[in-house]
Parts: C-alpha cells; structure tokens; sequence
C-alpha cells in the first residue's frame, strides 16, 4: 500500500475552502438522512467527513450554521437544475412547465437520501424560521415562474375557469405528493412514474396543451 508523502498529507489538510465546506455538507446530509436532526452531532459528521472538530468550527461558526448551509445548497442545487432544464425547454410554455417538473425527478436531486433530508428541515421549519427564510429564497422565484408560465398557457388555451395562482398551487402540490411518495414507499414507485403522472395531472389542467406530442 503506497505511503502517503507529507505534501499530499498537508494537500488535505489545507484543502480549498469550497470543497472543504462541501465536504462537511456532505457529511451532515448523510446524517441527517440516517439519524434526523435530534440524533445528528458534529461527532457524525466529523466522523463521516474524516476531520476534526476543529475544522467543523473554522469553516462553521455552529451545527445550526452548517445546517442553514446544507439546506441552502440543497435549495440551490434544485434551483439550478429546474432553470437549466427550462432553459433548454426553449419559449415554448408547455415545454418549460414539463422540464421544470422534469427536473423534480432528476436523480441528481431526487434521490432518497435527499429526500430524507428535505423533509427533515421541512419538519424542523415551524421551529426554526431560518430554514423556511432559506427555502422560500429559491421557491418563491419558482412559483413565480410555474405561475407565469401558467397564465401564458391560460391565454392562449382560453381556460376561463381556471387562474394562474390556482393551477401553480394544485402543481406544486403534484410535486410535492409524489416526493413524499418517493420517500415513503421508495420500492413500489419511482421517479419515471411520478414525472409520468404528473404530465396526466398537466393534461387535465391543460388539455389544449398536454400531452405534449399533441402541441
């Protein structure tokens, strides 16, 4: 086994600050995941991590601190994914609202260890109003948008009894349901299946619209 030198030693030691951070992110997502937050200490992180307590307290001024982190790179990682996939979607209204909800199935996010973690500050949020502040930073500006992109679609299909506002709370809704799904019954659904379903439940808001092989 080959024999570490003391400069690629010190390399890790010294490693950048981002991945550093990320490391420790990392860490305590995959406690989160497995323990809660009630079970969860900064020795299992640590101990996931392979650093010591000093290293948490350099890049982290507390627990709470790393978890606002962590949470805020899980709300960022989901916002960067859903406005790259509507991007790629083209002007198209109905192709933006299916890549968005395209993006809630991706398995660079929806995986049930992320999941797990979710719902873990979701269930938290009552109690610490950080988290709710750092998760509405990303999806108000995505409800914003789905509504948007509603209202272009109530337009131009003539859809009088139905509002915006509406249709994006009934889809995000969709949405949310099927990660709870996910995270609840993991062996008797999957995330095909729910993007699947929720283009049936699109079709039923916007029939003129959906399925998509039909615009």
């Amino acid at each position: 086994m080959p024999v570490k030198t003391r400069h690629e030693t010190a390399n890790k030691r010294t490693a950048p600050r981002d991945v550093r951070r990320k490391q420790l992110i990392m860490a305590a997502m995959d406690s989160i995941s497995k323990r809660g937050f009630s079970d969860t200490t900064l020795r299992h992180v640590t101990e996931k991590a392979k650093v010591s307590h000093g290293v948490v307290n350099y890049h982290f001024a507390s627990k709470e601190a790393l978890y606002d982190a962590t949470l805020g790179y899980l709300a960022q990682e989901h916002f960067d994914l859903w406005t790259k996939y509507q991007k790629e979607a083209g002007s198209d209204p109905a192709r933006q609202l299916a890549a968005i909800l395209r993006a809630d199935f991706d398995k660079k996010v929806c995986t049930h260890k992320k999941l797990a973690v979710w719902f873990a500050f979701w269930g938290q949020a009552k109690y610490r109003p950080n988290y709710l502040k750092i998760h509405n930073r990303y999806d108000n500006q995505r409800f914003e948008e789905i509504m948007h992109i509603c209202a272009r679609l109530i337009e131009e299909g003539g859809y009088i009894d139905l509002s915006a506002p509406r249709a994006t709370r009934l889809i995000e809704s969709i949405s949310d349901g099927h990660w709870l799904s996910l995270m609840l019954y993991p062996s008797e659904t999957d995330g095909e299946t729910c993007y699947q379903d929720s283009l049936h439940a699109l079709s039923l808001l916007f029939p003129k619209h959906f399925p998509l092989d039909k615009a």
